[in-house]
Order: structure tokens, then C-alpha cells, then sequence
């Protein structure tokens, strides 16, 4: 299990605490639903401060929250395995990640490999004459 999850809760409290606006960075890859306004060159950078955003979730797979954009709610999900970074808007301290353009969810990995391992096997069925 990777620790980035414990890391960037503890850089988003460490915001909070210190009356920092904390800002996440993330990859635009399958599976984000980014606000389409925002995006820049595959990557998007958001304020998730508690005065930005409603019902934030850091989950250990993926963070999500509302916020509003050009004045309408939006719904933002971003799976953990996409976010770059977190940190401070006033300082720029915090921590980057490095992501894989080829990255996928551990579940989606999963069932590629299924299916995958289903083609190679030889079949069960027999010709009858």
C-alpha cells in the first residue's frame, strides 16, 4: 500500500494549522473529473482549503469534494494514483510526486490481467465432426 495518502493528509493539515491555503496538483489522466475550465496541459492545481470546497474527502484511493466554478457547483474526483503534489500557496512548501502516464487503479490493473490471463488459456471446447 503506498503511503502517499498519510503524506498528503499530513501536508493538508499542516496547511490548515499553519493558516495556509493548501493547493493540490494532479495529472488529467482517465478517471479524473476535473472542472473542464481549469484544465491546463493535462494538469490541474485547486484549492482545497475547507473555505473552497464542501464534503472534501482525502480517502486513501482517491480524494474528492464540491467547489464552485464560474459560479456553479461542481463535483471534483481525482484518483490518489494522479495527484502530484500538495502544498502551501503562500510559501510553496510541500510534496511532489512523480506519475506514470501508464498509472492505473490497482483494480482496473486487476481485471486487465484477467483478462488477459482468459485469452492466453487454451479453450475448453472441442470440435466435434
Amino acid at each position: 500500500m503506498s503511503n502517499k495518502p498519510y503524506l498528503v493528509r499530513g501536508i493538508f493539515e499542516w496547511c490548515i494549522e499553519s493558516n495556509m491555503t493548501p493547493y493540490l496538483t494532479a495529472r488529467i489522466l482517465p478517471g479524473v473529473r476535473p472542472p473542464k475550465s481549469h484544465v491546463n496541459e493535462k494538469e490541474i492545481i485547486l484549492n482545497i482549503s475547507p473555505e473552497a470546497t464542501t464534503k472534501l474527502i482525502i480517502d486513501n484511493k482517491y480524494i474528492s469534494f464540491f467547489a464552485r466554478f464560474n459560479g456553479i457547483n461542481e463535483e471534483i474526483y481525482i484518483p490518489m494514483s494522479y495527484v502530484s503534489g500538495i502544498y502551501a500557496h503562500e510559501n510553496g512548501e510541500g510534496l511532489f510526486f512523480e506519475i506514470s502516464q501508464e498509472k492505473q487503479d490497482p483494480v482496473e490493473k486487476k481485471s486487465a490481467t484477467k483478462q488477459i490471463n482468459k485469452r492466453n488459456k487454451p479453450s475448453h471446447l472441442t470440435l466435434v465432426k
